[in-house]
């Protein structure tokens, strides 16, 4: 359902918020004091809430909890030495008025892959440095330093939307490789959602977000209480976000010849389009009087008024955690978390492509041709949306954990930590009301096959040929005329929708990890700090598949395929931190002068071993000044369904009949001369009129993903302009047999990948095609006459390098009478973004989308921001700008330039630049019964821009850019 009323809320929401900023000033007669000037801060152990994103470094070791452990070491009380910390605080992450906490990343520059309403059904999780995605996602994502259940139905992540906002205290983001503290996954670096530990009272809090065309709520409560010797707290969020429809859209209507792009409509139609006896030109409808060219640009259908741009989202999450000082030496606690969510997209029912016959045994009552065509067969497309209406997509997961920690002080300088985690979550992906193929080919011309073949197999991997003659009105289908009068019979209605598409996937983990931490001895700048440990995680994952099988309906015939996982991984690793120089000492230009080593070995039952070390520093010539770097290797664990079973089968492998309209390069290929011999003495041919085999499988010998990178940069505090904090960093990463599955222009182009592709002069045998899709599901029918075999092999393909700079300047300027006035400027910029396939040569794809289609490689991004704030009240201007950059993708109108590789080396159309302002305001009660309670308006895009134009169906490339317009979410907090 989509609130209407919302069109224009968000323009009234924004009037209000304006309001806001204008009324303190105005009734402010005694400003209210100041707060008190802070001292200078030393650069590791600043937080900035305040600002568009924290200032890099961590919480100070000592809080009124005692020692804590940060992000990017196992030493307890310290910062990591070396490293890039920027921690974001719950503050700012209001600020956004995301009711996700993915979505408030969205402000943070070096993060990518959280354009999207709260998550997708494909749970992809941020990115850092915008390094991989999916299968070859090389981002760890943590809670409270620990995993959690992997959620989603083809390759699996951690979800970090299951954490209730409420209960959210920061996010700590480490930009560098830290597989020495946490093993798989963290080559770009590490994500940790960091949960509040106490919290006194009861709060409770309520918004809504207000969008054209949408509106979403969100509800929490939050309650806790500390006791002498323990504490618990209690959070739960309610969510829910409206569906947001196409139409609601307009710059995403499929045609864009306007716009200078393509058109993307197609020609299944309600009633369909005819081509008479399967050749030439089309009708647009049965009634047409004239036809018009077969090509994409006279296409004029599409379901995308009636469906859904984004669907809408349900969650409700509940988490609960205890802590209770068992003696003064031991502290155990208890975390528990359950997560629901649900997700519903209205899309298309289906389309269908057949051939119909007018005379004959397979003769349909309802054939109709346009008026002076005597054709007795045509080929029909049509599109089942208005007869049937529209089908939903949905999406479920339920996820739920339990966390068990213990810290003994065994004496002054050591500890002992222990860990011991597991959870699990079950996703599903289904639809409901899409049509079944079968079905609706059995009811146009009789058969289960769209060519109307009566020896075609129509169950795969069968001898099995089902039939429905002769057709009569009772069970034929009429495509001839609209919904008004369509003449199809209930009964064959009731059958077309009798279909099955379901994936469930089920993951568990089960997590142990001790570790003992404290000084070794002292040095004349300090204690020498140790950490030593040892870590066991067992991780299970099931797929069950239900789909149709083709012999008509589901409820009659259907495949059920079921894929079991697991993997066991034993770790050990230690860390040392070695102070060199102290202020203390008075060595001239060396205020201070830290290193740190680390290491971890990690044995995985499935792949075998790897080893990961990390050398850093930080050197402070003088105070205020901090120079770091570091050095390490790292790595990603291939999924578990890229791995798949004996024979790479996994959920979505399956293998069925394809056509490429691909040019091979025919010294590579010499037999495909042999099937088209108009290609001979020709470099290059093109194999779009023969018909192959695509197989897609996972690969039971995948490896490590393998990466390696180091960084320099500064931190810059001077005691001489308090509130000026300065950040630098440079950074390099290469990350080695990234997991994808390759796409055929890449294999043509590669020699160590051209294997993957084969061709058969006298078409391949049953034989042959057994042997090359042993152990792989079926998909569809084989081909009369199968001319290659492609072999979409998912495994270690993928190579990148890569380089950038992040920044960040942030300012607060506190004044005695007119409040604090603060300022900043953050964001990323990419100098290197080369990649290569297997063993070929590398290209350069820096600020291009579309070559890669799991992830984009921006060059530029950044996020700028003025404030105010005194007493109660605080406003806030972000400005965020996006790059121009090049669309390499297929649907480019500009051509693209290859080199001699065949690999793209310029051309593309230009994607332009964005920038959009939000608006932040924030008042904060003091005195009375709303004490502690606050009322906020956030305003995201706050002059409705659309996104910029890219040539694909939807009009914007959703990796980069949301498709959500103006935001506003208005949010009150109460506490008790």
């Amino acid at each position: 359902m989509s609130y209407k009323f919302a069109r224009g809320a968000s323009r009234a929401a924004l009037a209000s918020a304006m309001y806001f900023v204008a009324l303190p000033a105005l009734a402010q007669t005694n400003p209210a004091p100041a707060p008190a000037q802070a001292s200078p801060a030393a650069p590791s152990s600043t937080e900035v809430q305040n600002s568009a994103l924290a200032v890099p470094g961590a919480p100070t070791a000592a809080t009124d909890e005692g020692e804590i452990v940060v992000t990017g070491t196992s030493i307890r009380g310290v910062a990591p030495i070396g490293s890039n910390l920027v921690s974001v605080g719950v503050e700012a992450l209001r600020a956004t008025g995301s009711q996700s906490v993915t979505g408030a990343l969205a402000s943070v520059p070096a993060l990518s892959g959280i354009t999207g309403q709260g998550n997708t059904s494909a749970f992809y999780q941020p990115s850092i440095h915008q390094l991989g995605a999916s299968a070859s996602n090389s981002t760890l994502v943590l809670i409270d330093g620990h995993r959690g259940p992997t959620g989603g139905t083809n390759h699996t992540f951690l979800d970090p939307n299951i954490v209730p906002n409420i209960m959210i205290e920061r996010v700590e983001v480490l930009a560098e490789g830290a597989s020495s503290v946490y093993g798989s996954d963290a080559v770009a670096g590490v994500i940790n959602f960091i949960t509040r530990r106490k919290f006194d009272g009861f709060q409770a809090e309520a918004s809504t977000t207000l969008r054209d065309g949408t509106v979403g709520y969100t509800a929490g409560v939050l309650a806790g209480k500390t006791w002498d010797r323990g504490s618990a707290i209690f959070g739960a969020q309610y969510t829910y976000q409206d569906n947001l429809q196409n139409k609601d859209r307009g710059f995403t209507y499929p045609n864009h010849l306007a716009q200078g792009g393509n058109n993307f409509l197609t020609r299944s139609c309600s009633p369909a389009a005819i081509q008479p006896n399967g050749t030439g030109n089309i009708y647009l409808s049965p009634t047409a009087t004239s036809s018009v060219p077969n090509t994409a640009a006279n296409y004029p259908c599409s379901s995308w008024g009636v469906t859904d741009l984004v669907g809408s989202e349900e969650r409700e999450n509940v988490m609960a955690k205890l802590s209770f000082d068992m003696t003064d030496n031991l502290t155990i606690g208890l975390d528990l978390l359950y997560a629901r969510r649900r997700n519903d997209t209205l899309q298309g029912a289906g389309t269908v492509q057949a051939t119909v016959f007018a005379t004959g045994a397979q003769a349909n009552p309802f054939y109709i041709n346009p008026p002076g065509v005597t054709a007795d067969r045509q080929v029909v497309t049509w599109d089942a949306t208005d007869l049937v209406g529209p089908a939903h997509g949905r999406s479920e997961s339920d996820s739920m954990y339990a966390n068990f920690t213990a810290a003994y002080k065994i004496t002054d300088n050591w500890n002992f930590d222990f860990l011991a985690s597991a959870g699990r979550d079950e996703s599903t992906t289904f639809t409901t009301g899409t049509i079944n193929s079968s079905v609706a080919n059995l009811a146009l011309n009789g058969t289960t096959n769209g060519g109307g073949s009566l020896t075609a197999v129509s169950v795969p991997g069968t001898t099995t040929i089902v039939t429905q003659l002769p057709l009569t009105t009772a069970n034929a289908l009429d495509v001839w005329n609209p919904a008004a009068t369509n003449r199809t019979s209930a009964a064959t209605l009731a059958r077309l929708l009798d279909n099955a598409n379901r994936l469930r996937a089920t993951s568990g983990y089960q997590q142990v990890r001790g570790n003992v931490s404290g000084s070794l001895f002292d040095l004349p700048a300090g204690p020498v700090k140790i950490a030593v440990g040892g870590e066991m995680l067992k991780t299970q994952l099931s797929q069950f598949v239900t789909r149709a099988n083709n012999s008509g309906p589901a409820s009659s015939g259907s495949q059920q395929l079921f894929f079991p996982f697991k993997r066991t991984v034993f770790s050990g690793f230690a860390e040392l931190n070695i102070p060199l120089v102290s202020p203390d000492m008075e060595v001239p230009f060396v205020h201070r002068f830290d290193l740190s080593l680390a290491g971890r070995y990690d044995h995985y039952s499935d792949f075998g071993k790897t080893t990961n070390p990390k050398v850093a520093f930080n050197l402070e010539p003088v105070e205020g000044l901090r120079l770091r770097g570091n050095w390490s290797t790292s790595f990603v664990a291939p999924p578990l369904t890229i791995v798949g079973d004996q024979f790479g089968a996994f959920g979505t492998a399956g293998w069925g009949t394809q056509t490429n309209n691909i040019n091979v390069p025919v010294a590579a290929y010499p037999d495909v001369v042999k099937i088209l011999p108009n290609c001979a003495g020709q470099a290059l041919c093109n194999i779009g009129t023969l018909q192959g085999i695509q197989n897609t499988t996972g690969d039971p010998n995948a490896g490590p993903q393998k990466g390696s990178g180091w960084s320099l940069g500064f931190d810059v505090q001077p005691a001489l302009v308090p509130g000026l904090h300065t950040s630098f960093s440079y950074w390099t990463t290469k990350f080695k047999g990234g997991v994808t599955g390759p796409q055929l222009s890449n294999v043509i182009n590669t020699a160590s990948a051209q294997y993957l592709l084969q061709f058969y002069p006298n078409c391949a045998t049953p034989a042959q095609i057994a042997a090359q899709t042993q152990g792989i599901p079926q998909t569809s029918s084989t081909a009369a006459c199968t001319s290659y075999i492609f072999h979409t092999l998912n495994t270690n393909w993928l190579n990148l390098d890569i380089a950038g700079i992040d920044y960040s300047i942030d300012y607060d300027l506190r004044t005695d009478t007119a409040g604090t006035f603060s300022a900043g400027l953050s964001g990323t910029e990419f100098v290197q973004f080369d990649q290569s396939f297997g063993s070929g040569p590398k290209y350069s794809v820096l600020n291009t989308a579309g070559n890669n289609g799991t992830f984009p490689s921006l060059k530029r991004k950044a996020r700028g921001y003025i404030g105010w704030s005194d007493g109660p009240f605080t406003a806030r201007i972000f400005a965020n700008y996006t790059g121009s950059f090049r669309n390499w993708s297929s649907n480019t109108v500009t051509p693209l330039t290859r080199d001699a590789a065949g690999n793209p080396n310029g051309g593309g159309d230009k994607v332009k630049a964005q920038t959009t302002i939000d608006l932040n305001v924030v008042y904060d009660f003091t005195g009375g019964f709303l004490d502690g309670s606050q009322v906020s308006i956030a305003a995201t895009n706050v002059f409705d821009k659309d996104p910029p134009f890219y040539n694909g169906a939807t009009g914007y490339y959703s990796l980069i850019h949301n498709p959500f317009g103006r935001t506003v979410t208005v949010a009150l907090r109460a506490k008790f």
